[in-house]
């Protein structure tokens, strides 16, 4: 499974500077392909549901789309199933 990043990291990837440690209080972010990979979804459809406002909440940072892991993790729990006996 691809790894996830911090914005630190995605911010200072997109403009070339040094990346700085991760620390445990910055928010983890997954990409676009990340996410899809992780659901086994096509990029079109993540893309589909930005559109129709009806997936996870993303950010957008110099273009790119990134979606924090804990919102992902609480779209999933919120649209998990379960049966009770």
């Amino acid at each position: 499974m691809p790894s996830c990043m911090s914005l630190s990291h995605s911010l200072s990837h997109s403009l070339s500077l040094s990346p700085r440690p991760m620390t445990s209080s910055e928010p983890v972010f997954l990409s676009d392909l990340q996410l899809a990979e992780r659901w086994q979804v096509h990029r079109q459809t993540l893309l589909r549901w930005r559109r129709e406002a009806s997936g996870p909440a993303y950010t957008r940072i110099n273009g790119r789309v990134l979606y924090p892991l804990a919102e992902v993790e609480q779209f999933e729990k919120a649209n998990t199933i379960t049966h009770e006996p």
